[in-house]
């Protein structure tokens, strides 16, 4: 292992015989980290001393050590210790005849392993007791636990800065293009087809979706744009604020040094501390009456700590209180620390004669995209490689980048895109403002901008999602998850008086390639039907069967094929 003689060549000179295994045996365990670890304990041994560098290592080493889970371990033995507790929860729940009792032991098998609990609907026990008792659940929460585990750690030790990695440490971008990569190859080798026999690779559905960043950036903007028009329309003031948090949950200074003051807070802990400010704000804002509406972006200093980016609009009359409000709760926590009254609440009036407030965002909203048509970041740094960390630091923690305040839905505004031209007068005139992008006349059309998306004349319709039984080609509704819970209702179309109205043309079966040599696409229809079934009879395509009710059984018969 490299990396590890690596680390062991930078830190020989330091301590005695025995702390040098020590370290030798932590950078082994933690290999994938190990030359940052490295460094990181060279630098405290000269800052401070060598023993104050071992009990930092070994702190390291017991954060991603949990007993017999070792979070830098490579993904086989990640898989390997996901059976294992699987297999534990599976027997503690046999073992216990009382369903809450059995609930309650698997859920210390869960907690003492740091993964985040599954959550319960009502008094159901079922589906959480099966998530616990499937390998899969167990090793998707280990990869998240991994990931974040590491990135706190590069983030405590100066690996997320402006001198090292901004706004996400390089481990973490290295892990996240590995695993676009895969994704992208499994979308490129995946198809779904319908009921006339068209196919389309999920990547090319992928690519004409708001996954597509180009998409969704336009999309973002189309919406700001109506947004500001409507504002215009109505004499209503755009505002553009900005919230950050304490000096305490900054891991790092502007300088890119140690924050003296940091108490441990972790980038998602940050963003809970600001969500929960904001709906302080909004409760406030609510009992006075006061309803802006615009967009809300979330983007990172440059170690990784969140703030947020707000343009919002509102009646003139509303500018004053809505900006004392905001100061107010944003300097409720350690208010008269130095520099809080400066950076902590900041708000620009958006002066139409100096430009739009479109133009004023679009430059966020593109720098945590794609870094379309920006040269640099805040921080000198090339505008698509920043997008690519800031995309991958939002991705590690589930942090929405983008949330749209007030307005109508834009689930009825995609919804309505797809929608076929329909008798309704009215329900076609607003039909035809989504499908011509224009989202002032779509807000106008759907009420005042300020109404509550419960209030507006057009909801979204939702049933079970259908699909193509590839052994006798009927349509079927699934209505049990894999874990035994309720299927999910998925959007399907409108509610305008009362009436649904359908935007599902099609019913999908996925199949997988399995070999880059077969071309599954054809300009007519019969030839897509032809060549599938030709496919699927040489072995070169395997057909997705959709999974069946869970058995937690299935683990104990045989873990691997569950």
């Amino acid at each position: 292992m490299p990396q590890v003689i690596y680390a062991d060549n930078l830190t020989e000179a330091y301590g005695t015989e025995k702390c040098r295994r020590i370290r030798r045996h932590i950078f082994t365990e933690l290999s994938p980290i190990a030359g940052d670890l490295a460094a990181h304990y060279v630098k405290t041994a000269e800052r401070f001393s060598f023993e104050q560098a071992n009990h930092a290592l070994i702190d390291i080493h017991n954060q991603l050590r949990i007993e017999d889970l070792n979070l830098c371990a490579d993904p086989e033995e990640l898989l390997k210790a996901a059976k294992r507790f699987a297999e534990k929860c599976y027997l503690a729940r046999h073992r216990i005849e009382i369903p809450l009792e059995a609930y309650q032991a698997c859920l210390r098998i869960v907690d003492h392993y740091q993964v985040k609990r599954p959550s319960i609907k009502g008094d159901n026990l079922e589906p959480a007791l099966n998530r616990m008792c499937c390998h899969r659940w167990w090793y998707r929460r280990i990869q998240i636990l991994r990931l974040r585990k590491i990135e706190t750690i590069s983030r405590n030790i100066e690996l997320v800065s402006r001198l090292r990695g901004t706004y996400a440490s390089d481990y973490t971008i290295h892990v996240k293009r590995k695993q676009k990569e895969k994704n992208r190859l499994y979308l490129a080798s995946t198809f779904v087809s319908n009921e006339n026999g068209e196919l389309f690779s999920l990547q090319n559905l992928a690519d004409r979706s708001v996954s597509n960043p180009a998409i969704r950036r336009a999309e973002l903007m189309v919406r700001i744009r109506g947004f500001e028009m409507v504002a215009d329309h109505l004499g209503h003031v755009g505002e553009f604020y900005t919230l950050t948090t304490p000096s305490r949950m900054h891991a790092c200074l502007h300088n890119g040094a140690s924050n003296p003051r940091h108490d441990g807070t972790t980038t998602l802990q940050a963003h809970e501390y600001l969500t929960h400010l904001w709906a302080l704000i909004r409760a406030e804002l609510d009992r006075k009456d006061i309803r802006s509406y615009g967009f809300r972006v979330v983007e990172p200093h440059h170690d990784g700590t969140p703030h947020w980016h707000l343009l919002l609009f509102m009646p003139d009359k509303h500018r004053e209180t809505v900006r004392k409000i905001m100061s107010h709760y944003a300097l409720m926590d350690s208010g008269d620390e130095p520099g809080a009254q400066k950076h902590r609440f900041k708000a620009v009036a958006i002066d139409p004669e100096k430009g739009t407030a479109a133009g004023y965002i679009a430059k966020y909203i593109a720098k945590n995209i794609d870094g379309y048509a920006l040269n640099q970041d805040l921080y000198g740094n090339d505008s698509v490689k920043a997008a690519e960390r800031i995309t991958a630091w939002a991705n590690t923690w589930g942090i929405r980048q983008f949330q749209q305040i007030g307005g109508p839905s834009v689930t009825v505004w995609r919804q309505l895109r797809k929608l076929d031209k329909t008798d309704d007068p009215e329900l076609e005139s607003i039909r035809q403002s989504a499908t011509a992008s224009d989202w002032a006349a779509f807000m106008l059309a759907m009420g005042d901008p300020e109404t509550p998306h419960r209030s507006q004349a057009i909801k979204p319709y939702y049933e079970h999602s259908q699909q193509l039984n590839p052994v006798n080609g009927e349509v079927y509704s699934p209505l049990i998850g894999r874990y035994g819970d309720t299927a999910p209702l998925r959007v399907a179309g409108i509610v305008w008086k009362g009436s649904s109205y359908g935007t599902r043309k099609h019913v999908w079966m996925l199949f997988k390639v399995n070999s880059e040599d077969v071309t599954l696409r054809s300009e007519a229809q019969a030839e897509r039907t032809q060549c599938l079934a030709g496919a699927v009879s040489l072995g070169l395509v395997s057909i997705t069967v959709p999974t069946p009710f869970y058995h937690p059984e299935v683990i104990h018969e045989n873990p691997t094929q569950h």
